[in-house]
């Protein structure tokens, strides 16, 4: 009976539906300055769809709104960059003659390949995830770089965390230096002159060449060792005949 227990409880257990991780909704938030600065941002909410002004707000960014106007909030300030309201009007650079410079407002829905002007206020903007929000301080006429979407923010962030991308030069192939060796000569050596060997010079005659200490032998000195040969024979011939004689 507890064995039957046992099987029971693991079948309900394996009957329960279990949990899965729900992932949070997410959009990407570009504020490009005047000076070129961009602060970058992808942003996970909770809800299905939120404003624009709200997207901005939890970004974390210091914000100035001006929230008198009819139809919803006016952004006059980023980051100290913008017109201090209330102290001036939210478009204090938009007054008389000169160029009007305020902060623009762009969008991206999902999948869009391109920004586009929201004549909107932010806060009857829809955004949903996937989605790029973009405000630029500005005349209006220049968009944020296509660059910006919403896989370049979201990719490889969570939450508010900034992406960071930095541009590493390329380098540039150099040669190995090829290493020249040049003799060193003495000083010594170098003030020596050797003596530039002269051709032998070749006999012109059939005479031969004295040789240094010898003595040159008579004309006659090549006859006496045969005198001398023949006289001892004599000498030997008649030393027999006489002890033949004697006999």
């Amino acid at each position: 009976m507890g064995f039957q227990l046992w099987i029971i409880g693991l079948l309900a257990m394996a009957m329960v539906p279990k949990a899965t991780a729900t992932v949070p909704n997410r959009a990407g938030l570009v504020v490009q300055f005047e000076n070129g600065r961009i602060e970058s941002r992808c942003l996970d909410f909770a809800e299905a769809e939120i404003s624009g002004v709200d997207l901005l707000l939890r970004s974390g960014l210091e914000v100035v709104l001006d929230s008198s106007r009819g139809m919803g909030v006016a952004v006059c300030q980023i980051e100290g960059v913008g017109c201090a309201y209330p102290a001036e009007t939210c478009f204090c650079q938009c007054m008389g003659s000169g160029p009007c410079r305020y902060w623009n407002y762009f969008y991206r829905d999902p999948g869009q390949a391109t920004w586009t002007y929201s004549a909107l206020g932010a806060t009857l903007r829809t955004v949903r995830s996937g989605a790029v929000e973009a405000w630029v301080w500005g005349d209006g006429s220049t968009p944020p770089s296509p660059d910006l979407n919403f896989e370049a923010l979201c990719a490889s962030s969570r939450g508010t965390a900034e992406p960071t991308s930095e541009l590493v030069p390329t380098p540039t192939p150099t040669s190995l230096p090829v290493p020249t060796w040049t003799p060193s000569v003495s000083p010594a050596l170098s003030s020596c002159v050797l003596p530039t060997p002269s051709p032998p010079v070749l006999p012109t005659s059939s005479t031969p060449t004295p040789i240094p200490g010898a003595v040159a032998p008579s004309a006659g000195a090549s006859y006496w060792p045969l005198v001398g040969m023949i006289l001892g024979l004599i000498a030997l011939a008649m030393g027999i005949g006489f002890r033949r004689k004697g006999r």
